[in-house]
């Protein structure tokens, strides 16, 4: 019988709510129509519905304004209460949040029913309904402090908390320390304050974050992974998990020194290692000891201990104890040793130290990277520049500074070109042509045609159309007929280089040993140093000299001759590569070899490629597997690593399948194959090896 009226009720308020009502106006005066278009109030009102700007009828009330206060009244005509309240709107249900003075100083929060009761005494600062409870606050000592309530006024939570988080039935409550505990409805602590911060509840599940790893709660505030990973995904009726990534230092013995659990590492020369722990950067030193805690957005070696650190948008520079040289307070930090470009929105760009302590004299509105000795700077759409010690020798009056030298600039004035010192004098007066800076003495000047090599007194040194190059002592003309004329910056001409006639040459290569190679009628020779024929072209290619022999071809095939014209190995390989320390890599039937100067195979035709390393050794590839040969092209490690990284210290970092290890130069294991990444530390003789943490699944129980 109860369950009957119960929805008899339900059913009959929905039909009330449901039906439909609209405002209409009426000689500056507004009132209700049904949905018929029948006044159920008259036109007599200042407003209606609620002083947020919103129009409802609430079981058949809705507010109204006199004398720009609010009240509730019914469809009745009925003043449910009078208005005498600031601000009133619907909260849910048969609640609604009013605001009203309490006395001539305050004006106070609470909450009326339906029938105007005051279910919520005017006591608080700020009302939030949520379900069956309210969230609460007040102000004092000039920070709000807030609580849960019931909606009738007890006290679940008492109002010394930084914040409240509504979380479906629950609710995340802040501490005065940022940290967060899980509560229940009926004020029951869940958790400990130990929680960072929380994410929405997905599928009965939310994030938890606490020291920058991630973990998992329930909607019952039940702990389902504790908060030790780098990441966790929400599905359907399962969550994906990921650790963080372990770092373990061994030596060529596979002992273990140190391991370290983050997610990125990233070199700082000598600094120590920057690394990456969830989203956040610290600081390891060489033997993988934290130096700076995992705590910033972005973290920058200066060298000498500092470190250029950015933290929700703001940068500053911090040293390795974790003090401040400069504080996070600049919404853009760039710069090194003692001088730093430093940025605040609200007062624009200045010049300050490593201590913070500012060089220029004013902000700009623009500062640029330091060019030579002076750093550009823009005010009011104007360029000038500062010096080192910040003070602006060039005055913010020029449309564009042009080019920059150690003691001239090149700039735009009232849309001409000119030279200034950079005392800020005149060197060249304002003029329509571009100008170049050379050097001290001398600057180009441009027109369409012709550029005019020209003293600063005015007197022009040279003018020429062709291509020029410009040196410190001297400079060069490069004529459209190959020669190159060499000058001083008097206009004196030094050297002319004329290339040497061709001679009905179709080619001539650069000289190797003494010998320079030549085409003629289609055919290889070689001539020496003085233009002398030595080799006769009777060669379809040929390859420079070295240790004195070159790679000849003929009929197709590759070999090798002496200076002498004798040929030393004979003309039986697809392609050839120079001598170096006495062997060369040759193909024959597209399988690579080496041969010594003799023709003696050194390593046999069967390798699909060799390659050989700055070091002398031999790369040999295989079925795309890569092995090693020594110096003398003795084989050291059979192609059979996917990755092969010869140390140079007797030990190979070798890969297979995307795993690494490390094996000695005679192939023997050192540390096994089974990590992510393997690099070697030379500084401090030991191995960096990751394994890196994969994807795991937890089963949720969303029931």
């Amino acid at each position: 019988m109860r369950g009957t009226i119960l929805l008899l009720f339900i059913l009959s308020t929905t039909l009330c709510r449901a039906e439909s009502f609209q405002i209409f106006e009426e000689n500056g005066k507004v009132g209700i129509k049904n949905e018929q278009g029948k006044v159920v109030l008259p036109a007599s009102f200042e407003a209606l519905g609620w002083s947020d700007g919103s129009f409802s009828v609430i079981s058949g009330v809705t507010g109204y304004r006199s004398h720009n206060q609010w009240g509730i009244l019914n469809l009745k005509k009925e003043f449910v209460t009078k208005a005498e309240y600031e601000n009133l709107v619907h909260a849910r249900g048969d609640y609604f949040i009013a605001r009203k003075k309490i006395n001539p100083v305050q004006t106070k929060s609470g909450c009326l029913n339906l029938k105007g009761e005051i279910k919520i005494p005017f006591q608080y600062d700020g009302i939030s309904i949520h379900g069956l409870r309210a969230i609460v606050f007040n102000l004092y000592l000039g920070h709000y402090s807030y609580g849960l309530i019931d909606l009738q006024n007890t006290v679940l939570v008492p109002l010394k908390y930084q914040k409240i988080i509504p979380m479906g039935l629950h609710f995340a409550v802040e501490n005065e320390r940022g940290k967060i505990a899980f509560f229940d409805s009926e004020g029951k602590v869940k958790t400990d304050f130990k929680i960072d911060s929380i994410s929405a509840f997905q599928n009965g599940h939310a994030i938890i974050h606490k020291n920058l790893n991630q973990g998992l709660i329930d909607q019952d505030g039940v702990i389902v992974a504790e908060p030790l990973f780098q990441h966790i995904k929400i599905m359907e009726d399962q969550a994906k998990v990921l650790s963080h990534h372990e770092w373990i230092v061994l030596n060529d013995k596979n002992e273990v020194h140190r391991k370290v659990l983050a997610d990125e590492l990233l070199t700082a020369k000598d600094e120590g290692i920057i690394y990456r722990y969830s989203t956040k950067y610290g600081l390891l030193d060489a033997a993988m000891n934290v130096t700076l805690s995992a705590q910033y957005d972005c973290l920058f070696p200066l060298g000498s201990g500092h470190f250029i650190v950015k933290q929700k948008g703001k940068s500053g520079i911090v040293r390795l104890d974790n003090s401040f040289s400069i504080p996070i307070v600049y919404d853009s930090l760039l710069g090194k040793a003692d001088s730093f470009r430093a940025y605040k929105k609200d007062e624009g760009w200045a010049l300050v130290d490593l201590l913070n302590k500012p060089k220029t004299q004013k902000q700009y509105d623009w500062l640029g990277a330091k060019q030579k000795e002076i750093y550009p700077v823009k005010n009011f759409g104007y360029w000038g520049a500062v010096n080192t010690t910040g003070l602006e020798t060039i005055h913010c009056v020029y449309d564009s500074l042009v080019e920059i030298s150690d003691e001239q600039l090149v700039v735009k004035f009232k849309n001409q070109y000119g030279i200034i010192s950079t005392e800020e004098k005149w060197l060249v007066l304002p003029q329509s042509l571009p100008l170049r800076l050379v050097n001290d003495s001398c600057y180009l000047q441009i027109q369409a045609q012709n550029i005019f090599l020209t003293k600063f007194s005015g007197d022009v040194i040279y003018f020429t159309d062709n291509k020029v190059e410009f040196k410190k002592d001297t400079w060069m003309e490069y004529l459209p007929d190959g020669t190159i004329k060499t000058l001083d910056y008097q206009g004196r001409l030094l050297s002319r280089v004329t290339p040497p006639p061709l001679d009905k040459l179709e080619e001539v290569y650069q000289e190797h040993e003494g010998m320079r190679g030549i085409k003629r009628d289609g055919k290889y020779g070689f001539v020496d140093s003085r233009n002398r024929l030595r080799i006769a072209n009777r060669y379809d290619g040929i390859g420079d000299f070295h240790e004195g022999l070159a790679a000849f071809k003929l009929l197709g095939k590759w070999g090798f001759l002496d200076k002498e014209d004798h040929i030393v190995i004979n003309p039986n390989f697809q392609s050839v590569e120079s001598f170096k320390n006495g062997l060369c890599i040759v193909r024959k039937n597209n399988k690579a070899a080496v041969i010594d100067k003799a023709g003696t195979l050194i390593l046999n035709f069967q390798y699909d490629s060799i390659k050989r390393q700055t070091d002398g050794k031999f790369r040999l590839f295989d079925k795309n597997l890569i092995g090693l040969a020594n110096l003398d092209g003795s084989i050291l490690i059979e192609p059979r690593f996917d990755f092969l990284e010869d140390l140079n210290n007797g030990y190979a970092i070798a890969g297979r399948d995307n795993k690494f290890g490390l094996i000695h130069v005679n192939g023997l294991s050192a540390i096994p194959i089974t990590y992510d990444s393997l690099s070697f530390d030379s500084d401090n003789n030991q191995y960096l090896a990751l394994k890196k943490a994969e994807w795991k699944e937890i089963k949720l129980n969303n029931q």
